[in-house]
């Protein structure tokens, strides 16, 4: 006998849940109200991957909830601010990558292979992070002080202030 069929966003969110780490499978069963059998179907091989995201989660409100309310709304605020940038600078990095890499022939000169493989290299350490090796030769240069920088809004503007910092 057939078990009966479950709708894809219900499976989805069985799944969704599973993965923070903070439902039994039984536990899924009751809430969903399926049966424990289908949960496991559906999680069977599934990471609970997200269970360190729902840990620091709880960090972070744990940490704000000693503030008052300006202070909490001020560190939401840069958090959110400084998210935006990382994932413009991930997907900028990323783009980057793709283009240096159709660039990459057989005809492309060395000094052209040198700025290209400098692209990917800058590429990786935006998205992945700076190598601990990278990260004490840059410290040890005193090359090493941050300068913050506003992105703005605008893609343009944002690609152009993009540009500058990498130093193009």
């Amino acid at each position: 006998m057939a078990g009966k069929a479950i709708a894809q966003d219900l499976a989805q969110t069985i799944v969704a849940n599973w993965r923070t780490g903070a439902y039994s499978q039984q536990a899924l069963a009751e809430k969903h109200k399926v049966s424990k059998g289908m949960v496991n179907k559906l999680c069977k091989g599934t990471a609970q991957d997200t269970a360190a995201i729902v840990t620091a989660g709880i960090q972070y409100k744990q940490g704000l909830a000693a503030h008052d309310d300006r202070t909490v709304t001020a560190v939401t605020q840069v958090v959110e601010e400084r998210t935006k940038h990382i994932q413009f600078f991930n997907t900028a990095a990323i783009i980057n990558v793709s283009l240096a890499l159709e660039k990459i022939t057989a005809e492309t000169s060395q000094a052209e292979h040198r700025m290209l493989a400098d692209t990917i290299l800058k590429g990786k350490e935006t998205v992945l992070g700076k190598t601990p090796d990278t990260a004490i030769q840059i410290n040890q240069s005193g090359q090493g002080a941050a300068k913050e920088q506003v992105i703005p809004d605008d893609p343009i503007e944002a690609a152009r202030v993009y540009q500058e910092l990498m130093g193009r």
